[in-house]
């Protein structure tokens, strides 16, 4: 199984983060797989919720269900992107206290070595983290 993992810090206290990625509805502006959210629950979040987004996966586009498989307010949001690429996001704040929050992306693929995802999905995850910061780091 190919896995791949991507972290960041954003220099953005972990509720202003909690806030933003537990909002499905932003995923589209972070994580460049995902083109839109088609639909899902509109009301605050909560675990178990699911959302039918348009995705595209190496050029080939895929109807996809994203899933907030765990939620702690304002600590921990955990996505799991059903089906094969299985992606998630988890969400923590940064161990030394600060009004900082550590952030990872993972990505697995059951179907293909790690050397392979790494080489083809890699720069797609760091793209992802790098957008994510700016755009948390800007609204501080």
């Amino acid at each position: 199984m190919g896995e791949l993992t991507r972290q960041t810090t954003i220099a953005a206290p972990i509720q202003s983060v909690f806030d933003y990625v537990a909002d499905a509805h932003n995923a589209p502006n972070y994580i460049n797989s995902i083109t839109r959210i088609i639909s899902g629950p509109q009301e605050p979040p909560a675990a178990g919720q699911r959302w039918q987004a348009d995705a595209n996966f190496l050029g080939s586009a895929h109807r996809v269900t994203l899933r907030l498989a765990e939620l702690h307010p304002p600590t921990l949001v955990r996505y799991i992107l059903e089906g094969d690429p299985r992606a998630m996001l988890v969400l923590r704040p940064a161990p030394d206290g600060s009004s900082q929050t550590h952030v990872s992306l993972s990505l697995a693929v059951p179907s293909v070595p790690s050397i392979l995802v790494n080489g083809l999905m890699g720069g797609l995850l760091t793209s992802d983290m790098v957008r994510l910061k700016r755009i948390l780091e800007s609204k501080t």
